[in-house]
């Protein structure tokens, strides 16, 4: 006849230790599952991440008047209600286009920091393109896509438009005849974009006398 198998002794036995040893057992195994509880009720409650998007940021410091590369580039998750407005999403609409303000590591690449491709691409909701004509056409080397300037009229006064954008500055003509030659340089104009409110101002009796574009003074702003 096979013996009975003894039971444990610490769990099944009738005396003190026995008891002791049940009882720390329950309170380990209370303490266990109170535990887990509490770790499953943390992670049923926690609310879920906000959603986020991709955005294109400096992976390190680029002047301004730069050609932006692969290297200068980095895409990172932004909480979508954190996004820039115009921040752009795709390294690749970026490459290749020329800065025209500086960027500082980690700052988000925004379409208001590109040189246009063309005048008059990028207006805000609201604004117009205006091309214009300068009283000194050698201003025209100050300028170029991206920079703010104030327009004012040639014979002086309040600004008529404070916050104009440079969309793209007419190239110089190119020279004709001998360099000894003392004829002016032709004139030289730049294509703005302003609020309607603005150009209304600038067009307002700053037409040239054969109805050509404005001649407008420029203050750059910083």
């Amino acid at each position: 006849m096979v013996p009975l198998a003894r039971p444990f002794p610490g769990l099944t036995g009738r005396g003190r230790r026995a008891r002791w040893r049940r009882g720390v057992l329950r309170r380990v195994l209370a303490a266990l599952c109170a535990a887990g509880a509490v770790a499953l009720g943390v992670r049923e409650l926690r609310p879920p991440p906000p959603p986020s998007v991709g955005v294109v940021v400096a992976a390190r410091s680029v002047p301004a008047g730069a050609v932006l590369s692969p290297a200068d580039l980095a895409l990172v998750p932004v909480a979508l209600d954190a996004r820039q407005p115009g921040a752009v999403l795709d390294p690749a609409s970026a490459v290749g286009r020329r800065l025209a303000a500086p960027l500082a590591a980690g700052e988000a690449v925004t379409l208001t920091r590109l040189v246009p491709r063309r005048a008059g691409e990028g207006l805000p909701p609201g604004a117009v393109a205006l091309h214009v004509l300068l009283a000194d056409p050698a201003a025209a080397d100050l300028l170029s896509a991206g920079r703010r300037v104030a327009v004012y009229n040639t014979a002086g006064g309040v600004a008529l438009a404070h916050d104009a954008t440079v969309l793209s500055v007419d190239p110089a003509a190119a020279s004709r005849g001998s360099v000894l030659s003392d004829t002016s340089a032709g004139p030289r104009g730049v294509v703005l974009a302003l609020e309607s409110a603005g150009a209304d101002r600038v067009l307002a009796g700053h037409g040239g006398l054969d109805g050509g574009p404005p001649v407008v003074a420029l203050v750059l702003l910083g």
